[in-house]
């Protein structure tokens, strides 16, 4: 994040930050700057510098938001007042809030990170949040810019799209071709005493024709256009699915499932629709348009002229139009996103909802998340309904015009009556393409909202791509832990020059505090996230080195929260090697001490274990997520707090099994219950995010230090539980 722009011209050189600020503390409009170095904060105004304070005499610096701005100030040390700094819109609010934990930070402990790793993952226009850095705002970004991308992505079937495109103006033309016919009928057939029979047939036998043309070549487009249709939504879920795939856990923790989904759905549907139906009817309507307008001027002038007048001003009011209801589609969107959020939230949670009897409580909620999204929806279509016919009247006084000094040609004999219908059939014919054009504004709208968001996905970075020296190796288990440090905020990292060497087949167990980074630690050894710094080797190759495929086909992870999808007891053992065959499976079943309650199950192997497995006890599951594990025979088994949420005796059991898998393989595990780890090889302690001891169980005890503290106070824990509940010691 930049947190040094546009430095006033009479700031000390070693200025560290400087961002600028827009209001007073009146709450007038200014064009200030707030700069810092090491020692002091400088407030410019128009005028020039015009405060100055030292930093040593506050010990708390933070953003407090008010209504319609902020401010950024510091807790003075003397007498604990607050001192204002600046203030702020919230075009600011990100950059100032990341400065402020800062100088916060530097502060309480002296050490001054002067570059945040937070992503600017906010509109320097608006402030409003996006994505990720470098995303597209979608209030600010222009709709052309989006467009061009949907363009970009069309023309990808542009072979079938244009045949779709051309088959509609052909049929369109069929049509165009009636009202010349009608026009002969009535001027030509009756123009002798007696009426042209032959010439009659003859016109009644092209309409038919006509007719008959048009419904084949119709049925053609239909196939041509379902097929497209199909092919079109079948290739961007894939792609859209392909790369959700692919960005890392950091990007997944800024959306929700429900949100994914939405755009996977909803918003590839909304595209789809638009390739295959507005998109092609609008270049259909535009051409038509044209084409009609050239043949009224051809057939009379005059008439067309009146015709066409209203045009331009019904244009210029629509582009208007698309910019009021754009911002209104919008807001409909993200206020169906919050639903969906709830939704998802909800049907997962339904077993915590029954527990504390919330089900009211949470229809209640939903209702109201409905309403805001039906009133979302209605403000946007009410807006444009109300407008719409704004544009209807001015065509609607064209067309006016037209019939009045039509029909007073016609009694001066200047035209034909069979001319007047002729030019009648063709303005008739008209309006429908620039009706369907008045409407385009809030097609393009919607349009635009789900393309948006559909490349927003797609245009993410991939920050854990593999490097382009990477390769496949054959992991044999040693793991090396090289300065290693890792944060979100360079203020506030979560592990500290973290350096420890683990030998192939060593069983390890990390222990420490809550909080202090044990599991962070595993997520790097999975390439969950990259390190800040410092570098994680595997039988010496950087993990960013190693193809990820490679990395993971040799990684066994246990959980505490067992994941089981949808599906059989025997699809969920195998994921882990969709190739396998039914011996591994029964094989890796046993080992895991799951074998005899599996063949138990109504189905044995062929049983479905419900949505997350939940048809199953927390042990089950448990002993299946270990099968899995086993089935891809890893070198390196992680487990994460993998028996913390069981029973004691399933607890042991759990235990048994994990004791035969992880012989002869490099083991890290994190436990809640230290006794679980006293038999491994070493166990490294974490405290405050940096190695605090390494040793052997007997070892640590012996020193005394923060893993003797941590035994002590679970033996206490314990002892004062059994005391409490003697009937379950």
């Amino acid at each position: 994040m930049n947190l040094k722009i546009s430095i006033p011209k009479d700031c000390p050189e070693d200025i560290i930050f400087c961002l600028p600020f827009d209001l007073t503390e009146m709450g007038q409009v200014t064009d200030g700057r707030l700069a810092a170095d090491r020692e002091k904060i400088y407030i410019y105004g128009s005028g020039g510098l015009e405060s100055t304070y030292d930093i040593s005499k506050y010990y708390s610096f933070e953003v407090f938001r008010q209504s319609g701005c902020s401010m950024i100030r510091g807790r003075a040390r003397a007498d604990g007042s607050w001192q204002m700094f600046c203030c702020f819109t919230q075009t600011q609010y990100v950059r100032f809030a990341e400065l402020a934990k800062i100088l916060d930070f530097y502060a309480k402990t002296g050490k001054l990170a002067e570059l945040s790793d937070a992503p600017e993952s906010n509109c320097p226009s608006c402030g409003v949040r996006l994505s990720h850095e470098g995303a597209e705002c979608p209030f600010c970004t222009k709709k052309s810019s989006t467009a061009a991308k949907l363009v970009k992505r069309i023309m990808r079937y542009k072979v079938t799209f244009f045949i779709t495109v051309a088959i509609s103006m052909l049929s369109y033309g069929a049509n165009i071709v009636s009202p010349s016919l009608y026009r002969i009928i009535i001027d030509e057939v009756n123009a002798g005493s007696e009426p042209d029979m032959d010439l009659f047939f003859l016109i009644a036998a092209l309409v038919v024709g006509l007719s008959v043309f048009t419904s084949i070549i119709d049925y053609i487009g239909y196939r041509v256009n379902i097929r497209m249709s199909a092919v079109f939504v079948r290739d961007l879920r894939s792609e859209l699915f392909s790369k959700v795939q692919m960005i890392s856990m950091k990007s997944f923790s800024r959306r929700t499932s429900g949100e994914i989904i939405r755009r996977l759905s909803d918003d590839a549907y909304t595209l789809k629709n638009f390739l295959t139906g507005q998109g092609k009817q609008m270049i259909l309507n535009v051409v038509a348009l044209f084409a009609l307008m050239i043949i009224m001027f051809c057939v009379n002038w005059k008439l067309a002229l009146l015709v066409v007048i209203p045009m331009p001003i019904a244009a210029v009011l629509t582009q208007r139009i698309m910019r009021t209801i754009g911002g209104l589609y919008g807001r409909w969107w993200r206020k169906t996103c919050n639903s969906s959020k709830y939704l998802n939230d909800i049907i997962s949670g339904q077993r915590v909802v029954k527990s504390y009897g919330s089900e009211d409580r949470e229809v209640e909620r939903f209702t109201g998340i409905s309403g805001q999204v039906a009133d979302a929806y209605s403000k946007a279509e009410c807006t444009w309904y109300l407008l719409y016919p704004i544009l209807r009247y001015i065509l609607a006084a064209g067309e006016m015009l037209m019939l009045y000094f039509g029909a007073s040609m016609v009694m001066d004999l200047e035209i034909s009556i069979g001319e007047f219908v002729q030019f009648t059939s063709y303005a008739s014919m008209m309006y429908g393409p620039v009706e369907w054009l008045m409407n385009l504004p809030r097609v393009l709208s919607q349009t635009m909202v789900s393309a948006g968001k559909i490349f927003e996905v797609l245009e993410e970075p991939i920050d854990l791509d593999d490097s382009e020296n990477a390769s496949e190796i054959d992991i044999k288990g040693d793991i090396s832990f090289e300065n290693v440090s890792f944060g979100y905020t360079a203020y506030n990292p979560v592990l500290k020059n973290v350096s420890c060497e683990i030998k192939a087949g060593e069983m390890i167990g990390i222990v420490g505090h809550s909080g202090v980074g044990k599991s962070t630690l595993i997520n790097l050894l999975m390439r969950l996230y990259d390190p800040t710094n410092g570098s994680i080797k595997i039988d010496g190759t950087d993990l960013r080195d190693i193809k990820s495929e490679s990395l993971h086909k040799k990684l066994g992870v246990v959980l505490q929260e067992t994941f089981l999808f949808y599906g059989t007891v025997y699809d969920n053992i195998a994921y882990a090697k969709p190739d396998a065959t039914f011996e591994e499976v029964i094989r890796a079943a046993k080992i895991a001490d799951c074998h005899d309650f599996v063949t138990r199950l109504p189905d044995g192997y062929n049983t479905y274990v419900g949505e997350k497995g939940y048809s199953l006890s927390g042990g089950e599951r448990q002993r299946v997520a270990i099968a899995r594990a086993i089935l891809r025979d890893p070198k390196i088994i992680i487990l994460d707090e993998a028996t913390a949420s069981l029973d004691t005796q399933t607890e042991k059991q759990i235990q048994t099994a994990l004791n035969r898998v992880i012989k002869g393989r490099t083991t890290i595990a994190i436990a809640h219950r230290l006794s679980t780890l006293s038999s491994a090889d070493r166990l490294i302690v974490l405290d405050k995010g940096r190695v605090a001891e390494i040793g052997t169980h007997t070892e640590l005890m012996g020193r005394k230090g923060v893993y003797y503290r941590l035994v002590m106070a679970q033996r206490t824990t314990a002892a004062i539980k059994a005391q409490s509940h003697p009937e379950y010691v």
